[in-house]
């Protein structure tokens, strides 16, 4: 198998399983460079799908300039901004010279330990950070929470692609919702039952 993700207390064996058969199956059809596969200590909705962070906005009112918080989808991709809290594990991937996949002593981490303002994430894009490249974000603790999710970024030069889907545990796994991608290409290729 191209990546093989270690199993953790509490991650569902065959959600595990389909998350590295997922992976494998885009690393074989893009041929990324590089793959970073990241755990996630809580399930997350599909409002992170190109979620930028929160950014300041201004705003007229009662005579007078001001600024407020909003939240922020950029048109250019950027990482999604996690709390550092929330972050279980990094895994990462560099394709070798013969074709094959194995890690590197010092990657370069997508998501840093430090706790910081969303909007430094504002102009943290995809594109910037890799040439080729496929990022995954997969929830951990499906084994008790009967519920997962998983969110992928690809660039391929200036070709940006972003998916979400989201699994439910009901008398076996199914998926329960997706968005930017088609749910029979996601049953076919993250293969959960």
């Amino acid at each position: 198998m191209i990546v093989d993700v270690p199993y953790r207390e509490g991650d569902d064996k065959t959600y595990l399983a389909a998350v590295c058969s997922l992976v494998a199956s885009l690393a074989n059809s893009q041929k990324p460079t590089d793959i970073y596969v990241t755990r996630v200590k809580k399930w997350f909705d599909r409002k992170w799908l190109r979620y930028s962070g929160r950014g300041r906005v201004a705003f007229h009112g009662w005579g007078r300039r001001d600024t407020a918080l909003d939240a922020m989808w950029r048109e250019k991709l950027t990482f999604p901004p996690f709390n550092p809290k929330q972050i279980g594990t990094q895994y990462y991937w560099r394709k070798g010279s013969d074709g094959s996949y194995g890690g590197t002593p010092r990657p370069r981490w997508i998501h840093k330990p430090q706790l910081r303002h969303s909007a430094r994430n504002l102009n943290n894009r995809v594109a910037d950070f890799a040439n080729s490249g496929l990022f995954v974000w997969f929830t951990s603790q499906t084994q008790n929470n009967a519920h997962g999710s998983i969110l992928v970024y690809s660039v391929a030069g200036k070709d940006v692609g972003s998916w979400y889907a989201s699994v439910k545990q009901e008398s076996g796994w199914r998926i329960d919702k997706e968005d930017g991608i088609d749910r029979a290409w996601v049953e076919r290729h993250f293969p959960i039952k």
